[in-house]
């Protein structure tokens, strides 16, 4: 193993054990029975005073990544209020954020893309993180035309409560025909937002790089995008 893969690694372990220590408030002791390494060791590796050798750090990550995969903690993050589901505890969470980097990275990172697209509001935090780990131009679709520029893609679709039509915009600036797009968004219900973004790519002559949907509803539209569009979907949790 080259040196920068053994640094790579062993950073990574010492992140995941700051991870886990922060999304479940777990004790070294706690760690320790996880992980046997001694409270003390686990300590000065969380705290950046050594780090582990790559052997270690390897089954340091082996063992925490089977503990933080995020589909299986989506179930204890997301509360359902009558039809609301409540993500708050994922895209306002540093640590759960810090996984969905991750995820993003290991399923995306090598898929070229250049462009994270989203709409405004709630996808924004997730669109930010995914951007981040792929090193991609974040592009958000608004509901209003942005000072600055003077073209726009657009599309519209329809919302249900209350019932009405909206528009979305983005700017042509910011996307064209070179750019390989990563769709994120944090809830689909009748993926008419979905459509609307997919409007706005055919318009610039993008290709989709894949989509990375936090939750979706059982009612056939996932299905019905996986047949219409062939790219990589992944989607966290079921509903």
């Amino acid at each position: 193993m080259a040196r920068i893969e053994k640094l790579s690694v062993e950073l990574e372990a010492v992140e995941l054990i700051n991870i886990i220590r922060g999304l479940f408030d777990y004790s070294f002791r706690q760690l320790s029975d996880t992980l046997g390494i001694p409270e003390s060791v686990l300590c000065r590796y969380a705290n950046g005073d050594i780090l582990p050798s790559a052997e270690t750090a390897s089954n340091i990550v082996r063992k925490l990544e089977a503990e933080l995969e995020l589909p299986r903690l989506m179930p204890m993050l997301i509360k359902n209020k009558g039809d609301y589901i409540d993500l708050s505890n994922v895209i306002f969470n540093p640590y759960v954020l810090k996984l969905y980097e991750r995820r993003v990275s290991k399923l995306f990172g090598q898929s070229d893309i250049t462009s994270v697209v989203t709409v405004a509001t709630d996808g924004i935090p997730l669109a930010v993180v995914a951007a981040s780990a792929l090193r991609a131009r974040l592009t958000i679709a608004k509901q209003y035309k942005d000072a600055g520029f003077e073209e726009f893609y657009e599309s519209s679709y329809i919302v249900d409560s209350p019932p009405r039509r909206t528009s979305i915009y983005l700017p042509k600036d910011l996307l064209g025909r070179k750019d390989k797009v990563l769709i994120v968004d944090d809830i689909m219900r009748s993926g008419r937002t979905i459509d609307a973004l997919l409007n706005i790519i055919r318009q610039a002559g993008a290709s989709i790089g894949g989509f990375s949907i936090l939750v979706a509803r059982r009612n056939g539209v996932l299905d019905f995008i996986k047949e219409k569009i062939n790219a990589p979907i992944d989607v966290l949790h079921l509903q």
